[in-house]
């Protein structure tokens, strides 16, 4: 159905303050790659609401989306939602990562956030869980959408004495459906075509990757068990705990595809500051009950798998 109208970092010993029982999920980012599988995983259990625009392209949500009620937001006031559900959870997962216009960067990844942060403060929305980067600061790239993600984080946490905050970290996620620009699906294809060469840096910097059935099923042990998570702001990673170099990523990936494109490690310098090593310990998810129970390995076979399909669907077509 579609409307048109201070830091705590987590630990399992302090006293977290009672959440109501979790009914009503409102999700932002719905149809795009993570937020649409947190919306399938949780379909079931939950009543899920998804904040969509009018030109939004659906197909991500297709085949569950009669049991989801989605708002048009720029055809309402984003207040409607709230009026019109009692909502008791938002997960936060949409994001602008690139454009020429900071201001429309400012607008996805700060102002829109922080007015929907407002709106479930007024509604009395238990908590708000917030989809973080783990780039930094002084990362030589992407600038105006880590500021912007940072900034939103200094406002959640002001807010974080009367909602309770979960901040996630996320490392890199892959699999199915994720959008072709993106960094695992852009090397697959271009090793399934046998590109004669691929340059690269030299791809000692690691990695959490993060198979997307993971990291939604990540999101729904945190929706059900918000009751053990500490009233205020909580912020902690997820991923699998195995950082991976992108070196040994991409040969993982080379031999899975049988490729013979010749990969030419160190033809490409690092970025500016890159971050080499980033510290992705999951104590946090872990104390949950959460375990990953897909290699690595296992995640890229899926992923390729379903990219070959797509290759031959293009190839079918012209």
């Amino acid at each position: 159905m579609i409307k048109a109208f201070g830091q705590n970092n987590f630990t399992l010993n302090k006293i977290p303050l009672q959440t109501k029982k979790i009914k009503t999920i409102l999700i932002t980012g719905i149809n795009g790659f993570l937020g649409s599988h947190i919306a399938e995983t949780l379909s079931d259990k939950y009543q899920i609401i998804g904040l969509i625009r009018s030109k939004s392209n659906l197909h991500k949500i297709n085949s569950f989306k009669e049991k989801l009620i989605l708002y048009n937001v720029d055809e309402i006031a984003l207040e409607i939602p709230f009026l019109e559900n009692e909502i008791d959870l938002i997960i936060h997962t949409a994001t602008s990562y690139s454009s020429d216009d900071t201001i429309s960067i400012l607008d996805s990844n700060l102002i829109f956030p922080l007015k929907l942060l407002r709106l479930a403060l007024k509604n009395k929305v238990s908590v708000f869980i917030n989809t973080d980067t783990f780039y930094t600061l002084d990362y030589g790239v992407m600038q105006d959408y880590v500021i912007s993600k940072k900034q939103f984080l200094q406002w959640a946490k002001y807010y974080s004495e009367k909602i309770k905050i979960v901040n996630l970290i996320i490392g890199i996620i892959f699999g199915p459906n994720d959008h072709n620009g993106k960094f695992t699906p852009s090397i697959i294809k271009r090793l399934l075509r046998n590109e004669n060469e691929l340059d690269l840096s030299p791809g000692e910097q690691k990695r959490n990757f993060l198979f997307i059935r993971e990291a939604a099923e990540i999101y729904e042990i945190i929706v059900e068990k918000t009751n053990e998570i500490p009233y205020g702001f909580n912020s902690f990673n997820i991923g699998t705990g195995v950082s991976t170099s992108i070196k040994d990523y991409i040969d993982l990936i080379h031999k899975l595809t049988n490729s013979t494109t010749k990969l030419n490690y160190g033809k490409l310098e690092y970025r500016q500051n890159e971050i080499m090593n980033p510290d992705f310990q999951i104590n946090e998810i872990n104390s949950l009950g959460w375990r990953s129970t897909i290699s690595l390995e296992q995640a890229l076979r899926i992923t390729i798998e379903h990219l070959k399909g797509k290759e031959y669907e293009h190839e079918s077509n012209n």
